[in-house]
Order: structure tokens, then C-alpha cells, then sequence
């Protein structure tokens, strides 16, 4: 699956629900809480759902054409 907006807002819609009327004693501490728990659902997102695509015609670099063969693989 691709990028998507509408499982990534249910994500983060659903992480940041489990910060509602919460009995915080230590704002500071919920904040960063809840700022680590958005980006733990967006690093996953991309984890999961992002794909790379390189051109049939290969890579070039500053010094010339990249050899070699290309693979499927997974961003991590």
C-alpha cells in the first residue's frame, strides 16, 4: 500500500485519543508523551506503507552511471 492520509489521520487520531481526559500531574511529561507517540505512528506509516521506485534506466552519479543490480527492498 501507498502513502495514505486517511490511515495515517485514523492513526493519529486514534493515538491522540488516548490522551484525552487524561489525569495529567506532570504536563511536561504527557506532552512529550503524546509528541513521541505521533511520531512513533508516523515513523511506522512510512515503515509499512512507503515504497521506492527506481527508474529501469538505472542511477547516475557525479562520476558516472551506478552498476549493478537493483532489488526490492524495504525502507527502514
Amino acid at each position: 500500500m501507498a502513502l495514505n492520509k486517511d490511515v495515517l489521520g485514523a492513526a493519529l487520531y486514534n493515538k491522540a485519543g488516548k490522551y484525552n481526559e487524561k489525569d495529567i500531574d506532570n504536563i511536561e511529561q504527557a506532552r512529550q508523551e503524546f509528541w513521541k507517540g505521533v511520531a512513533e505512528e508516523i515513523i511506522n506509516h512510512l515503515k509499512s506503507n512507503a515504497t521506492l521506485t527506481v527508474p529501469g534506466t538505472g542511477l547516475v552519479s557525479p562520476q558516472g552511471p551506478v552498476t549493478g543490480v537493483s532489488t526490492t527492498g524495504t525502507i527502514l
